[in-house]
């Protein structure tokens, strides 16, 4: 929740119930098919409702996730944010090898789909900044680097990453975009 005073009136502004009404608003599917890739990442299949290559988080990629984060909330990182990012799926069916059926719903083992804007937007890519903000307090709380390290430092080097992988066609996996950011040192 963050407050605001404007000509004495106090506005508050709830951003938890924002991304909730933009996760209702992006109308995700009550039902996904996915398939394992080569990769050994699991891929959305592309459909009508989502003309996109999109990546999903496999139950062991949530698990581990929710695990690494937690050591990120002392560093302003909320719980609410990840929950706002994704689309949580259960196994419903397998429909052949490396394929399987997800149905929407929360389980002990969830598949998770990351909830994308248009062009880089959406609660996916506010969790994605929020961690990064984080990882960057984390650092410079627990380190002593010579100079204190910023989020230009970090998207400089990630997104040079990305204009290589941009220039081979390659789609990167929401799982391989969290651990950059939660692995990601600055250069000494």
């Amino acid at each position: 929740m963050f407050a605001v005073i404007i000509r004495n009136a106090l506005i508050t502004i709830d951003f938890v119930r924002i991304r909730r009404q933009i996760k209702r608003e992006m109308k995700m599917p009550e039902e996904i098919v996915v398939r394992l890739d080569e990769d050994f990442n699991w891929w959305l299949e592309q459909t009508t409702d989502i003309p996109r290559r999109d990546s999903v988080l496999d139950p062991r990629q949530v698990a581990h996730l929710q695990e690494a984060l937690d050591e990120y909330r002392p560093h302003g990182l909320r719980r609410e944010l990840f929950d706002a990012a994704f689309v949580f799926y259960t196994l419903d069916a397998e429909l052949e090898e490396g394929q399987v059926r997800l149905r929407r719903g929360n389980g002990s083992e969830m598949f998770a789909l990351p909830v994308l804007g248009d062009d880089s937007d959406g609660p996916f890519f506010d969790f994605l900044d929020a961690l990064a903000a984080a990882r960057i307090r984390k650092l410079n709380a627990t380190h002593q680097y010579t100079q204190q390290c910023t989020e230009d430092e970090m998207f400089t080097e990630l997104d040079t990453l990305d204009t290589d992988r941009y220039f081979s066609d390659e789609v990167i996996h929401c799982f391989e975009q969290l651990n950059e950011i939660l692995e990601w040192q600055p250069a000494e």
